[in-house]
């Protein structure tokens, strides 16, 4: 998928560690969800435990993956219900924080090793807010632990909307987009150009040599905005992950459709600061849960279950789209 500082909406889970041994096969806790796992909780770094409550940054705009429930306020999702096992799992409190998307990875690295040792702590320790790892997030200073896969995906007004099937379809259309999402890169990157309209050296704009207008990309700060403008008709495309595709679908009552096939399927990966302490205590939590079936549980309770992997694939920085991509390389 998926920033100057802005006021942000806290919600704070509470996170009861269970005792427990060196047993690494904890009973579930009251609420049928993970417990503390020992040997996990001991690969946190007590410097680390010191920053509690860990803070996670998310963008809240994201449903189902992460959004704000309007009759509560609290932030909910499949991302969230995952954020709070693994924070289980690893005997932490954390607390959830509702960012704007493309000011995330700035904040993620607000803070330096030495800042970390004069005794601040990190804005946010982590963030898990649908990321899809890339070379350009990973060479920026972020690493990416994966642990689900998701397509990209076209909506369109399921009345009178446009037509798409694949990316050539977007020429001289307008199509909406979040900023700072791999959507809003690949548009720009199928005309041969960076986000805002520097060309590419050596890249070729698609639109153009097919004799086409170019795409009109829309970037809006969240993806609410984005789908607003789709329904609104200042936007004639949507482009967006795909399990927030089908959501918006189901949300719309049929106002809304997707258009063609997703593709470029990618792995998601919670982001953290290149090199960071929690790296395996957190890549060890995520195999914990798909092992042990809590991950599954989720996964159905918010029907995302296509998007699921093995806990063998479970890595870091894994860049790999499966079948066939959106746009051609840029």
């Amino acid at each position: 998928m998926k920033r100057f500082p802005m006021v942000v909406v806290v919600v704070a889970t509470t996170l009861l560690a269970a005792c427990g041994g060196t047993s690494t096969t904890p009973a579930a806790s009251s609420s049928g969800g993970p417990s503390k796992v020992a040997s996990i909780a001991a690969e946190v770094p007590d410097a680390i435990k010191a920053q509690a409550p860990f803070q996670i940054a998310t963008d809240a705009t994201y449903a189902p993956n992460e959004f704000i429930n309007p009759e509560t306020g609290a932030i909910e999702g499949w991302d969230i219900d995952f954020g709070n096992a693994l924070c289980k799992v690893m005997g932490v409190v954390c607390t959830f924080n509702n960012v704007t998307f493309d000011d995330i990875i700035a904040q993620l690295k607000a803070s330096t090793p030495s800042e970390q040792a004069g005794g601040d702590k990190p804005r946010y320790q982590f963030s898990i807010s649908s990321w899809t790892p890339t070379s350009d997030r990973e060479n920026g200073g972020i690493d990416f632990i994966s642990y689900y896969k998701a397509g990209e995906a076209w909506l369109v007004k399921a009345s009178g909307g446009a037509t798409i099937t694949t990316a050539a379809d977007m020429c001289g259309k307008n199509v909406a987009v979040e900023s700072g999402t791999t959507e809003e890169t690949d548009a720009w990157g199928y005309m041969g150009q960076k986000v805002g309209g520097t060309a590419i050296s050596g890249d070729t704009d698609n639109c153009k040599t097919a004799g086409k207008a170019d795409i009109k990309v829309q970037g809006f700060a969240t993806q609410t905005e984005a789908n607003s403008a789709l329904l609104s008709g200042r936007a004639d495309i949507g482009w967006l992950d795909q399990p927030v595709a089908g959501y918006q679908v189901k949300q719309t009552a049929g106002k809304l459709k997707i258009g063609g096939q997703p593709c470029s399927v990618s792995p998601y990966g919670i982001a953290i600061v290149k090199g960071s302490a929690l790296e395996k205590a957190l890549t060890d939590a995520v195999k914990y849960l798909i092992d042990n079936g809590y991950y599954k549980t989720i996964l159905e309770n918010w029907s995302v279950t296509e998007g699921s992997i093995a806990s063998s694939d479970v890595a870091l920085n894994n860049n790999n789209a499966i079948g066939a991509t959106c746009v051609p390389s840029y």
